[in-house]
């Protein structure tokens, strides 16, 4: 019998009956599956390594894109697969995977011996991980602003709200890059470090493409907030051609970065310090259940 463990973030942005849905299609699939609630920080780490050395088949997480994170980076070297039962307010990563934000059809994907795994690619800096992507700026103040009480009153509105109000108050930058030794350097009000291109919306992304399992990081620097650059952003959002004027665009395995000013740094929606920040990318460094061609 397959055995699968799910770890519960109970304050993920979406309300809905988890446990009864989790019971109706675990039992349907005859799945043996135990559950962990996580209540600080860490613990979605220490369930999702503790379940694999115990020996279950697959680990699901049910919350948002920090507790995917952290459920990752507990299975690092484990070949034990995570599957994603999308329930925050983004989760990104799910809609780059293609993985349905239904939860009876994400939780169909842990239970089937056919669902492909997929191998992603995560950020590292230091002792810190990420997955999706690494913001600086202009993309951090937005995150900071876009508090816990926004976000349970507005969803995904709540990140549009904190970039109106941080947009008059970040000033342009000077960045110092340094990119597998090259070095570079430019102006700009926000930086991305992406490891994936998704920006939550199926169809949008940052650029065409930027892939989770290309075992490189994509930098981009967006010189301005003006009108002009701002419509660059939303056609290359939507993947049609941009004004290439409006960004720089580099590749890269490891990345160090400095601002003068110093600038505040989010990474995959969690708060870090101010820069410098230095980074490098690890490899098909988690597997991940994905729906079948055609599912």
């Amino acid at each position: 019998m397959r055995r699968v463990h799910v770890i519960i973030n109970p304050i993920s942005g979406r309300a809905q009956p988890v446990l009864y849905t989790l019971n109706a299609v675990f039992r349907e699939a005859g799945v043996a599956w135990d559950v962990s609630v996580t209540h600080a920080c860490g613990d979605a780490y220490h369930a999702a390594r503790t379940a694999a050395a115990q020996g279950v088949e697959v680990v699901a997480v049910y919350g948002g894109d920090g507790t995917v994170l952290e459920a990752a980076t507990g299975l690092l070297e484990t070949t034990t697969p995570l599957a994603i039962l999308p329930g925050g307010t983004a989760n990104i990563l799910s809609v780059e995977l293609g993985i349905p934000h239904d939860l009876a059809a994400a939780t169909r994907i842990a239970c089937s011996e056919d669902s492909p795994i997929r191998k992603v690619d995560l950020g590292r800096s230091g002792e810190r991980f990420f997955i999706q992507r690494i913001g600086i700026g202009l993309d951090a103040e937005k995150v900071n602003r876009a508090t816990r009480e926004l976000k349970q009153k507005y969803g995904r509105l709540a990140y549009s709200i904190g970039w109106l109000q941080a947009v008059r108050e970040t000033p342009k930058t000077r960045y110092a890059l340094q990119l597998d030794g090259r070095e570079e350097a430019c102006e700009g009000v926000t930086c991305h470090i992406a490891n994936s291109g998704s920006l939550g919306v199926p169809g949008l992304v940052l650029l065409p493409d930027i892939s989770v399992s290309d075992g490189l990081l994509d930098v981009l620097v967006f010189r301005d907030t003006s009108i002009g650059s701002a419509l660059s952003i939303a056609r290359l959002a939507a993947g049609h051609p941009a004004d290439p004027g409006a960004f720089h665009h580099w590749q890269a395995r490891e990345v160090s970065i400095t601002a003068d000013p110093p600038q505040l740094i989010h990474a995959d929606g969690e708060m870090w310090e101010m820069t410098p920040i230095k980074v490098q990318v690890m490899p098909d460094a988690v597997g991940i259940l994905t729906p079948r061609a055609g599912a």
